[in-house]
């Protein structure tokens, strides 16, 4: 009688292992390959939200520097035009009981 001895389950799993290195190899380049687009999809997401919250807040700070830039030239040119009536002019507001209506015709 010959006496075969029957190879373990582990010994069959790595010889079969080693043949098949160039499909391992890919394998595992796939699915590193997964991984990676996987994770660069989801910086991207991150990233165009980040952008879409700063271009909003940009919107609306062009739009307060407007409204400051409209409220300082109201400002100034009122304020301006009293500046020169007063020094340059010597006017006056005139009190209540100086003052004339002249009616519309």
């Amino acid at each position: 009688m010959t006496s075969s001895r029957v190879p373990s389950l582990l010994t069959v799993l790595f010889n079969d292992l080693q043949q098949q290195k160039l499909v391992l190899l890919l394998f595992s380049c796939i699915l590193a390959t997964a991984l990676g687009v996987i994770y660069v999809a989801h910086a991207n997401r991150l990233l165009t939200i980040e952008r879409d919250e700063l271009l909003s807040q940009r919107d609306q700070i062009d739009i307060e520097w407007r409204h400051l830039q409209i409220e300082q030239t109201a400002l100034t040119e009122h304020s301006r035009v009293e500046r020169i009536a007063r020094q340059r002019l010597g006017m006056v507001r005139p009190e209540g009981e100086q003052e004339v209506l002249v009616p519309w015709q």
